[in-house]
Order: C-alpha cells, then structure tokens, then sequence
C-alpha cells in the first residue's frame, strides 16, 4: 500500500466531497477547515476532512452509505487500500 501525498495536485483529483458517504452535514460542517486545507502547506496538516486515503478517518462520518474510492484517480495511482478510508477501514 502507497503513502498518498499530500498535494494540491492529489486534493484537486479528489472524489471524497462528491461521496455519498460524505453526507451533507459532514461537509457543511467542515466546509471552513477544507478552505484552509486548501490555502495551507497541505504536506504539514495533520487532517483533513478530505482526501481521506491521505489523512485518515473523517471526524463527522460514521455511516456507511456508498463507497466510490474506485473511481477516484488520487486511489487509482496510489492504490492505497480497499476504500471507505473516511471510516478508518
């Protein structure tokens, strides 16, 4: 299993927001941290509420609810797993 970087390149091919596990409360909720991680030294954060193969579990999801890992380009170079890295799994 790859390390996945913490880039703006990997941030921007992301598919964690368009999720349906990534509920709408969840992304509200951390809409202004997801600002800053954008704005940010990415390499530096220690988490992010997205990209979830890079910084680990989610900190509001806690329900599965559809997995689309598989299609997101960031899994596909890096192949870092099975998915659902929103849930720790």
């Amino acid at each position: 299993m790859a390390t996945v970087p913490k880039t703006k390149e990997n941030l921007k091919k992301c598919q964690c927001i368009k999720c349906p596990t990534y509920v709408l409360y969840c992304r509200l909720q951390e809409m202004q941290g997801n600002v800053i991680l954008d704005l940010s030294e990415m390499e530096k954060q220690i988490h992010g509420e997205a990209m979830f193969c890079a910084y680990g579990k989610s900190r509001c999801i806690d329900e599965e609810k559809g997995c689309i890992c598989g299609t997101c380009e960031v899994f596909k170079e890096y192949s870092p797993g099975k998915g659902y890295f929103c849930l720790g799994k």
